[in-house]
């Protein structure tokens, strides 16, 4: 019989032992597993980051909008294309680091610039040097600022701060403009503990 429950209880811590392992090895594969991916998506981000900004920048080419003598022309369009292309295949691939949504405005936006640009050629009959039509501007335009809400949201440089800071108190009010510097003097050796002259007293 004391053989028996020296059996059970071996058994017991064997088992006991066995399933704290797999617990143990199920817990530290997830906690790496995540640690990869979060090492994996903060790389990713810092090079988006990166990216984005440039064509962010690029995007001023096509600004919210533009005064009637700023209306580009089909050859000014041309000229656009030409640039989102060159950082979209250039030497960083800024084409990689794109988002679906992102992507997708990318290539609307692409191909509303190449429709305009030869909008009206017929055969010899070049139109490059004409203004694009007010309409093709508000479409240009409504497709770049959405490329730029999306490049923002992509980072999430459109979201507000998770971490509650601490608002700032108002600032102190400056000094009253005095007449003359005499009196602006007689105030800061009041302020320093010195005595001003003809009144006896100190700060």
């Amino acid at each position: 019989m004391t053989e028996v429950v020296t059996l059970i209880g071996l058994a017991g811590v064997v088992l006991g032992a066995l399933a704290g392992g797999i617990v143990t090895f199920v817990t530290t594969r997830s906690s790496m597993r995540l640690e990869l991916e979060f090492a994996y998506d903060r790389a990713l981000r810092d090079k988006r980051l990166e990216h984005y900004k440039c064509l962010f920048h690029l995007s001023k080419c096509i600004p919210r909008y533009w005064q009637p003598q700023e209306r580009p022309t089909r050859t000014d369009l041309l000229r656009f294309r030409g640039l989102f292309h060159d950082w979209y295949f250039g030497p960083d691939a800024g084409g990689m680091f794109l988002t679906p949504a992102a992507k997708d405005l990318y290539l609307r936006l692409q191909n509303a610039l190449s429709t305009a640009s030869t909008a009206g050629q017929d055969g010899d009959n070049q139109v490059g040097g004409t203004p694009v039509t007010a309409d093709e501007s508000l479409a240009l335009r409504t497709l770049a600022s959405d490329l730029r809400h999306q490049l923002a949201e992509d980072v999430g440089a459109s979201h507000p701060p998770r971490l509650r800071w601490t608002r700032l108190g108002p600032t102190i009010p400056s000094v009253p403009h005095f007449p003359s510097d005499a009196a602006a003097a007689d105030l800061s050796r009041s302020a320093t503990g010195q005595q001003v002259p003809g009144s006896g007293l100190t700060g």
